[in-house]
């Protein structure tokens, strides 16, 4: 009789628990739960790699148009790197080159186009024909070979100094349109 209470007992124990993991299935699979705040993921821009010494070039018709060199990087899922103690350097067909130096800075990996802005020093255009130019904010595209600021800007070149707010050109400088205040000094 004991042995017949005893098997008793165990079906029924196996009963009353598999009765409760049904129970519990059918009110958790019927119920939308929600994740606690805590365990979310952060909203905006999921960071997918950061490291030291970063490099990043683009090639047109098998020579380097352009490489990004940086000190740090974050580079994000969506395709973007935040770039710190950076440098990115346009090369033209016939080897002249400008460096756009800046402490930080955005980078879409799939156009090559970004910015650059200041954090305690001016951003800085130096191009292999001897011109500088300061500012405190600059954008680039890539494809056009463009640079952009809206701020207030200096150029300094072996034959002119030249100031203004707002402006565009190309890498090289050849080319050079300001939107306002514009003061030159033409040298000899």
């Amino acid at each position: 009789m004991k042995a017949n209470g005893s098997v008793l007992k165990g079906v029924f124990a196996v009963v009353v628990l598999g009765a409760g993991l049904y129970g519990a299935y059918a009110l958790v699979s019927r119920t939308e739960m929600a994740m606690p705040p805590l365990l979310r993921p952060a909203p905006g821009p999921r960071l997918f790699m950061s490291m030291e010494g970063f490099r990043f070039s683009q090639s047109e018709d098998g020579r380097v148009a352009w490489r990004v060199r940086a000190r740090n990087a974050d580079l994000y899922e969506s395709k973007e790197a935040r770039l710190k103690d950076l440098e990115i350097t346009f090369t033209t067909p016939d080897n002249k080159e400008a460096a756009l130096i800046g402490e930080l800075g955005v980078l879409d990996t799939v156009s090559g186009n970004g910015s650059i802005t200041r954090v305690n020093h001016e951003v800085r255009v130096v191009s292999s024909d001897g011109y500088l130019l300061t500012t405190n904010s600059l954008f680039w595209k890539a494809r056009e070979r463009q640079v952009v600021t809206p701020d207030q800007f200096k150029l300094l070149g072996t034959e002119i100094y030249l100031e203004g707010k707002g402006m565009s050109a190309n890498v090289d400088m050849r080319t050079i349109v300001v939107n306002s205040n514009v003061k030159a000094v033409l040298q000899e």
